[in-house]
C-alpha cells in the first residue's frame, strides 16, 4: 500500500470537485472535529450568552485583585 501526502490546496481542490451531497458531508465532518477542540467551559458560556444570561462587569471589579 503507497500512501503520498497532500497539501491543503490539493485536498481543496478534491473537495471543490465532489458533487454538493458529498462535500456537506465532509463540512460536517469538518465541524464535528472542530467543535471537539473547543472547551466544554466556552460551550457553556456561548449557551449563558444565547439565554441572555450575563452579567455587567464593571472596571471598579478589577481594581483589586481577589482575596
Amino acid at each position: 500500500m503507497v500512501l503520498s501526502t497532500m497539501t491543503a490546496t490539493q485536498v481543496i481542490a478534491e473537495i471543490e470537485r465532489l458533487p454538493p451531497q458529498e462535500r456537506e458531508l465532509v463540512f460536517l465532518r469538518v465541524h464535528e472535529i472542530e467543535e471537539a477542540t473547543i472547551p466544554d467551559s466556552f460551550l457553556q458560556g456561548m449557551e449563558e450568552a444565547k439565554r441572555g444570561d450575563l452579567l455587567d462587569i464593571e472596571d471598579a471589579h478589577f481594581q483589586l485583585p481577589p482575596v
